[in-house]
């Protein structure tokens, strides 16, 4: 029957012989279900799809009856090796025509065709990362960590499985907290990936842990002093660190911390002049020391401000004209940028630089 292609009668028969006892200690009726379930499941033939309704279920029948097969011979038999070779098969379809697939940007497709592979092969990371790949694409992120972290459990992901599982554990929104157990996971495999440090430090920032932030950061730059990158990220926290201090009341704090900022910025700027948002973030930081000015002058009576007023209000002025050529070049990089814009009209006002500030207007 199963020569002549007669599946539906092959199925029956086959059916019907294993509801005789002992047939389940026979390793060539075994492999006759496999093959029978194997064909069926390989058709095209519509009339053999009410067999098909459940593909999980259809798939474990034949790899079990393959297995089974397996387990009831010797190594070196016959029905050993075309049974071996059948899931060899099952898994290689499965494989090949997820990865067509998945080319074809078919991508919920491929995840059905991939099950085949991740059935067959259980212990075979393949088909659990390109899964969890086609979930990240598909939108189904829930499905990818599931994969994931299978293929996980099974050997240590490589950087670009990592990447996808922190893509979808970020898509997924979790806590900051999940998202940290992950990034410390890469970090733990590959330590130097500086991909992850930063992910660990933005991750460590965002729970408000400066200090572990600076540490993980710290390391990083000794290991790798002159990654640029890294320098940015260390300049963006003690930014931070800078601002945190003096709302924290810690002015002495502060000012360490703005001028090893200071220091990094620099250093990226003259590596990197054009880089928008490191003249941004500078401008503003050290635009935040003029406004402390401004804010001090602000609360003074009018006696104190006839005293100091003037000469204080000069320090200010000192600061933003610092602060002026980084937002000057932020706005030549990237001219229109509204933020810019507001800032550089606030330094022009303050500056008295009328020219400049009408110019700026006409954008």
């Amino acid at each position: 029957m199963l020569n002549d292609k007669n599946y539906v009668e092959a199925k029956a028969a086959i059916d019907e012989a294993f509801e005789q006892p002992g047939i389940s200690d026979n390793p060539r009726a075994w492999f006759m279900k496999a093959r029978v379930y194997h064909e069926i499941f390989e058709s095209k033939d519509p009339q053999l799809n009410k067999f098909k309704e459940n593909p999980s279920e259809l798939i474990n029948t034949i790899v079990d009856s393959y297995n089974n097969t397996l387990s009831l011979t010797t190594r070196k038999s016959n029905l050993q090796v075309l049974a071996k070779n059948q899931i060899e098969i099952l898994w290689a379809n499965g494989i090949n025509e997820g990865t067509r697939l998945f080319q074809a940007q078919k991508f919920n497709d491929a995840i059905d065709a991939f099950l085949v592979s991740k059935i067959s092969k259980p212990t075979e990371t393949r088909a659990f990362i390109f899964t969890a790949l086609c979930a990240v694409y598909a939108g189904k992120y829930e499905l990818a960590v599931e994969n994931y972290l299978a293929a996980k459990d099974l050997d240590v992901l490589s950087k670009q499985a990592y990447d996808g599982l922190i893509i979808a554990k970020r898509n997924l929104r979790v806590s900051p907290e999940e998202l940290l157990d992950v990034v410390e996971d890469a970090r733990f495999n590959y330590p130097d990936h500086i991909p992850y440090v930063i992910e660990e430090v933005r991750t460590l920032i965002r729970i408000g842990k400066l200090e572990e932030a600076e540490s993980v950061l710290n390391t990083a730059v000794k290991r790798n002093p002159s990654n640029m990158e890294l320098v940015l990220r260390q300049a963006d926290l003690f930014d931070i660190i800078f601002k945190t201090a003096y709302a924290e009341g810690r002015p002495e704090r502060s000012e360490s911390y703005f001028e090893q900022a200071s220091m990094n910025y620099e250093r990226f700027l003259a590596n990197s002049p054009d880089n928008f948002t490191a003249n941004y973030n500078y401008a503003v930081m050290i635009n935040e020391q003029a406004n402390r000015i401004y804010t001090r002058i602000n609360l003074m009576s009018n006696e104190e401000y006839e005293i100091v007023g003037k000469e204080t209000e000069e320090i200010g002025h000192d600061w933003t004209r610092k602060a002026l050529p980084y937002m000057e070049k932020a706005w030549e990089v990237k001219q229109g940028d509204k933020k810019v814009q507001e800032a550089l009209t606030v330094f022009y006002s303050r500056l008295k630089m009328d020219e400049k500030l009408i110019a700026l207007n006409r954008n």
